[in-house]
This record gives C-alpha cells, sequence and structure tokens, in this order.
C-alpha cells in the first residue's frame, strides 16, 4: 500500500529505462502535434498535408486546427483554405525565444557530441579579432595543443575559419582576410571564392593539419531567425581516432548545428 502511494505521489507513469513521464492531457499533446506538424512543413499548408504529418486522421487534425485558427495561434486563407501560423503563435514564439540562451543551447549539444563521438567539441563566435574559442569540451582521450579558451582561429586554415568566411557578410571579414593572405603568402595563391561555395554547399568545413599539426577537424554554423550565422560548432581529433570515424563524427556535427539552429528559431539554408 505504501508502495503505491510512493508512486501516485510520484506523480506519473513510468517509462522505458525507469525514467518518470508526467501525466498530462492527452488531447493538448495531441494538438501541440498537430501544430509541430505544421511548422515542420514550413509553409502554410492544406489540411490534408497536416493530417499526413502529424499522423492524424483529416477529421481529427481538422478539429485541432479549427480550435487554433479560433484562438489566432493559426489562420486559414480564405481563398486558397492553407493554414498558417498566425500572431498567437508568433507571441509565443518570440516570448520563447528571449528566453532562450543561445550559449547554453550550443553547449548542450557540444556535450551531446563529445559523449556520443568521443572527440573532442569547441565553440566558437566572431570577435573583433575574428573566429574566437569561447568554450572547450575535452573529449577522450583528450586533444593537446597550444589552443584553448580566447584563441583566435584563422579563416582560412581552419574549419571554423572557413564557416565564418562562408556565411558571414563578407564586409565583416574582409580587412581580416586580406591581412591573412599578406601574411600567409608562402602557402600559396588561395581559392577563396571555391572555398565559400563548398563550404556553402556541403554545409560544414573540414581540414587536415593545418590549424595544428595532427589534428583534424570538421565545423558547421548556427543561424538566428533572421538567417545569420551566431556560432560555429567544431569537432576535432587526434591520430588516436581512425579517419574511418570521421563521416559519421561530421554527420552528427551537422545534425548537432542543424537542431541548436532549430532550437533558436533560426533558419537552416538549404545546401548551395
Amino acid at each position: 500500500m505504501e508502495a503505491k502511494q510512493a508512486g501516485a505521489r510520484s506523480g506519473g507513469r513510468r517509462g522505458a529505462g525507469g525514467d518518470t513521464k508526467r501525466k498530462g492531457i492527452q488531447s493538448v499533446e495531441i494538438g501541440m502535434g498537430v501544430l509541430d506538424a505544421l511548422v515542420r512543413l514550413g509553409r502554410p499548408s492544406s489540411l490534408t498535408d497536416i493530417s499526413r504529418a502529424s499522423g492524424q486522421s483529416v477529421s481529427q487534425a481538422h478539429r485541432y486546427l479549427a480550435s487554433f485558427v479560433n484562438t489566432g495561434f493559426l489562420r486559414q486563407d480564405p481563398a486558397t483554405a492553407l493554414y498558417d501560423l498566425h500572431t498567437g503563435a508568433l507571441r509565443l514564439g518570440l516570448a520563447a525565444m528571449g528566453r532562450l540562451d543561445m550559449f547554453e543551447e550550443a553547449s548542450r549539444a557540444a556535450q551531446e557530441l563529445v559523449a556520443a563521438s568521443g572527440r573532442t567539441v569547441l565553440i566558437a563566435v566572431w570577435a573583433e579579432t575574428g573566429p574566437t574559442i569561447i568554450r572547450w569540451y575535452p573529449g577522450n582521450p583528450p586533444v593537446y595543443t597550444m589552443l584553448t579558451i580566447g584563441s583566435h582561429l584563422s579563416l582560412t586554415q581552419s574549419a571554423t575559419g572557413r564557416i565564418f568566411l562562408a556565411f558571414l557578410n563578407e564586409g565583416f571579414v574582409s580587412d581580416l582576410l586580406q591581412r591573412e593572405l599578406a601574411r600567409d603568402r608562402s602557402e600559396g595563391p588561395v581559392d577563396i571564392d571555391a572555398m565559400r561555395a563548398q563550404t556553402r554547399r556541403e554545409l560544414s568545413a573540414a581540414v587536415d593539419g593545418t590549424t595544428a599539426p595532427g589534428l583534424r577537424a570538421f565545423a558547421a554554423p548556427v543561424f538566428n531567425l533572421q538567417g545569420q550565422l551566431v556560432l560555429a560548432l567544431s569537432i576535432i581529433a587526434s591520430p588516436n581516432f581512425g579517419r574511418d570515424g570521421d563521416t559519421a563524427a561530421r554527420d552528427m556535427l551537422i545534425a548537432a548545428a542543424r537542431e541548436v539552429t532549430h532550437r533558436l528559431g533560426g533558419r537552416w539554408p538549404q545546401p548551395g
């Protein structure tokens, strides 16, 4: 009896792995699934498309959509009958964005990347002196290098720098880029346009031994609501990590950057 009461006091059901799932109102959860389906579709959508994307029947999806229209979260175009987000959703979204900590979201993703890949992960932002490391999460085994929090990275010789080179406004990077190119003439000509095009096409950048001898690195961008680059996530590996795992690590990194972008309400660009 006491055990049963203790379970009731815990306030929920236990799911797989012993995690407690809070008791909620199923209709609210279904309704939010319908709303999320429209968000994921990314465009004004028909009842049929929303029904399919949410996994609900047409009649059930219609009832939820009608309620969201009535409460101002959605609107339905009288000419096309398509549903889209309305002012209620905008107010809620803006309030949520105001409470988001961009670096906390990125830090969470970085730590998940370390746990999944074992590799070292860093976060960098643009400062007056160029791409700058602001967070460092060591992998296992850790990477030993002169780089640390506060280090500035090359625009052309680092994966992180190439992200800023490709996605930041060219006016922001031009002075630093010209100084860097003038200083590093010994490296031979650098095709900046090709470098930018490849990074934009692949939504990531990679280097091998150019930032620090023996280290390989991938970097990926994180964007805000206006599609502007706000930071870069990078994953680095020493020779302790076999090259056969690099593709999987790169894919995990891009997925993490895309997820952080979505958490921030940002727009992930199409490759190209």
